[in-house]
């Protein structure tokens, strides 16, 4: 096959197709995880991302995220108030905290990041092994 092939507009196209196609899967599961949970998707979303971007500080979550200062200490608040994320000290700077998802975070979270962890894995198989490398290479290139 002709590399070139695959950057024709039609191909592009298709890609983009299934992007937001995979990404209405993964919202699904976030909405069965969200009746679930009881969190409000943005809370939840937030929580997952810090399951997976541990250690991040307040500032690096509101980069990360691009939430807002206000819609972050909210967010924020919520998941303290549950005691769904631990704090710890940042370093130098004893006022920058660090957070993480506590234990009972990751009780609340275990449900849905099993179903998305099998949604991956069943496709990863199906794609095998060469078409996942592809794949993660995409999408880190994506999100630079």
């Amino acid at each position: 096959m002709d590399p070139r092939l695959f950057l024709r507009e039609e191909e592009l196209d298709n890609g983009i197709a299934l992007l937001l196609a995979s990404e209405r899967a993964i919202a699904a599961a976030l909405r069965r995880g969200q009746e679930e949970t009881g969190l409000n998707m943005p809370a939840l979303r937030l929580l997952i991302t810090i399951r997976y971007e541990p250690n991040r500080t307040v500032s690096e979550l509101r980069e990360l995220t691009g939430a807002t200062t206000p819609t972050m200490a909210r967010l924020l608040g919520e998941l303290d108030k549950r005691e769904l994320i631990r704090k710890t000290p940042g370093g130098r700077d004893a006022r920058r905290r660090r957070l993480s998802v506590s234990e009972q975070g990751e009780q609340v979270l275990n449900p849905v990041v099993s179903e998305l962890r099998s949604a991956m894995r069943e496709a990863f198989r199906e794609a095998g092994a060469t078409s996942v490398a592809g794949n993660r290479a995409v999408l880190e290139a994506l999100t630079r």
